[in-house]
């Protein structure tokens, strides 16, 4: 391969946009030419190939890095100076660089799903965070390098990569544990694990094994959430961060994984283990009006950075300049390092013997979170110098002269436009083939929360009485959500509550609105008013979500028997799921009849262990030791 050589939120969407309005003028500011940023690297033309052949990295331990949220265009080792990220910038002293990295999807689960089967998600089925779930059905890089005898392991930092959503299959160790801080609002279980609890769980599982030349490889998957919104880094304070708080979040996780680096060093596995370090997708950082990710695929969230470092594979730093490479293409380039068989049918290409091939597209989606807002699902393929957006209103970009894709020449029936039209709807129509359509899930209240918190606005239901729109034409009900966060989250609830009364009305149909509403009412001490928005909803648009929202609330006000009518609706939908069993416990305590509390609380925690055991177990243990006591007592 040709080579360079270089030397309090409302329910439903949630957590704050504290921040927005210094990192929306900051990432305005930031975006640089991909030419001018490496205008400075010398080259010399190479073929990948040469330098390492397949099965080099035979029997070498496997190190893969993902860093959630993480624009190339923010790393050092991609030119940018405004940071400090020396530990992921020394991959480069031996190893390469991809200039032209792309995911097939802005948003973490699916993002990672292709990541770990090197399949587009239109052939595994996995679409959004929270509603869907890798089917076991599909085989994982994990699973694909435990059957070659490693020993697998990951440690992910985010509730949207539970393992409850798939991507557990094929690893021994699969660890996910919030941080003491990394809850996110009063009705959240905790989502969020920070770089350095994260680290330390790796490095703990690494000290456990044998050091350099004992037992078998292992394979290591290290998530690290902390760029995703809000952006609250431990780094934030520093004088050079305090008006890049998204910046400080990434030099905040370089220096957690230089800890992993020295470890290795320290017990000399360097020398043969292959690091891959990638993003899952970028942030918008308001170009394009997205102030984050999921709805757009423009290449401020679908661009991501791609590095393989080994000392021993690559002399020095060398880069990939000449095509678009893809996340699915790890899975076949590992196999072919690794010496292992390749996989048959997948939509990645080895990076180690593909050749350059400028019209190679990568397919590009953005599907569930604009149908919740009444739009069409965005698709589109991406080149190494052009890409066209399937949409109401077209959209067909020349990326050489054009990088921020902001002159739209899509005229209809011109070429190359036309060209790749008609390439993706002959890729349309074969997904329609095989396309997975076992993925999908129901999430429940508390998954819609904790995602909320995350920044996405899932569980939305798609409006259906009007024709979906271009989810371009939505970018204002997008600056309305964030400004109502903004206003939420700052306590200011009679504030926020017109400006959620007025995406309601926009868009009567999305869940999202209505959640937001109630929320409102509620924090105002209004608990009618929010009931009777939510039954508005719920009798053209049943959801169990809305029944338990109102559940909550008739239960707060002891309304038990009309709260139970509502957990009998939500039972009908989901009878697993734990809540239910938890809030009848906490009717029977209410009424003194601990041990039916008891007996509801365990329920609920071997119905729904995952999401009820933490918020159960003080409950639980409360019961009981009111049973011991009057025990005790009766004695």
């Amino acid at each position: 391969m040709p080579i360079e050589d270089t030397a309090a939120r409302p329910r439903g969407r949630g957590r704050t946009l504290l921040l927005a309005v210094i990192v929306l003028a900051a990432g305005l500011g930031v975006w640089q030419s991909w030419d001018v940023w490496f205008k400075s690297d010398p080259t010399r033309p190479a073929v990948l190939g040469e330098l390492v052949h397949p099965g080099a990295a035979a029997a070498y331990n496997v190190l893969l890095v993902t860093l959630d949220t993480t624009r190339p265009d923010h790393l050092g080792c991609y030119g940018y100076k405004k940071i400090k990220t020396p530990a992921i910038d020394s991959l480069l002293e031996h190893g390469v660089r991809f200039d032209d990295a792309v995911t097939c999807v802005p948003i973490t689960l699916p993002s990672h799903a292709s990541i770990l089967t090197g399949l587009y998600p239109f052939r595994h089925g996995v679409h959004n965070n929270g509603t869907y779930r890798l089917p076991e059905s599909f085989t994982t890089l994990a699973e694909i390098l435990q059957e070659a005898g490693y020993d697998t392991a990951a440690f992910v930092s985010c509730f949207v990569l539970d393992e409850r959503y798939g991507l557990a299959q094929g690893f021994t160790t699969y660890n996910f544990a919030a941080s003491p801080g990394g809850r996110r609002g009063a009705n959240s279980l905790g989502n969020e694990r920070n770089a350095t609890d994260v680290t330390t769980a790796a490095l703990d599982w690494l000290e456990s094994r044998p050091g350099s030349g004992g037992g078998s490889a292992w394979f290591l998957w290290l998530h690290y959430f902390d760029p995703h919104f809000p952006y609250e880094s431990p780094l934030g304070g520093l004088p050079e961060y305090q008006q890049r708080p998204y910046d400080a979040e990434i030099a905040y996780l370089d220096l957690q994984f230089r800890r992993i680096l020295r470890a290795l060093d320290d017990r000399q596995l360097r020398q043969r283990t292959l690091i891959v370090l990638t993003t899952d997708h970028g942030e918008g950082l308001g170009e394009h009006g997205e102030p984050t990710h999921a709805y757009f695929i423009y290449d401020s969230t679908v661009r991501v950075a791609l590095l393989l470092s080994c000392p021993t594979l690559f002399d020095r730093a060398y880069r990939v300049s000449d095509r678009a490479v893809a996340t699915v293409d790890l899975v076949p380039t590992l196999e072919d390092l690794l010496g292992l068989p390749r996989s048959l049918n997948l939509d990645g290409q080895s990076l180690l013997t593909a050749p350059a091939d400028p019209d190679r597209a990568v397919y590009v989606e953005s599907v569930e979170l604009n149908e919740a807002m009444g739009c069409t699902p965005l698709l589109g393929l991406r080149r190494h110098r052009d890409k066209y957006i399937q949409a109401p209103a077209p959209e067909y970009f020349d990326l050489r002269r054009d990088a921020r894709e902001l002159d739209n020449l899509f005229t209809a029936g011109v070429t190359p436009a036309a060209a790749l039209q008609g390439q993706l709807a002959r890729l349309l129509r074969k997904a329609g083939a095989e396309q997975s359509t076992d993925a999908a899930l129901a999430p429940t209240p508390d998954e819609i929360r904790r995602l909320a918190s995350l920044g996405y606005a899932a569980g939305g239901h798609r409006p259906s009485s009007a024709e979906p729109c271009d989810p371009k034409d939505v970018q204002p009900l997008l600056k309305g959500w964030d400004e109502l966060l903004v206003v939420f989250d700052r306590g200011d609830f009679a504030q926020a509550l017109p400006i959620a009364e007025g995406l309601l009305a926009e868009r009567p149909e999305w869940e999202n609105a209505v959640q937001a509403v109630a929320d409102c009412q509620e924090r105002l001490g209004r608990p009618g008013a929010a009931l009777a928005a939510l039954e508005r909803f719920a009798e053209h648009h049943p959801s169990a979500d809305v029944y338990m929202h109102m559940a909550e609330i008739l239960a707060a006000q002891r309304r038990w028997d009309e709260s139970e009518a509502k957990l009998r609706l939500v039972e009908q939908h989901d009878p697993k799921r734990g809540a239910i069993f938890m809030m009848r416990g906490d009717r029977r305590v209410s009424e003194g009849r601990y041990q039916e509390a008891v007996r509801l609380y365990e329920r609920a925690i071997a119905l729904d262990p995952v999401r009820c055991r933490s918020e159960v177990h003080d409950k639980l243990a409360a019961a009981k030791a009111h049973l011991d006591d009057v025990s005790r007592k009766e004695n």
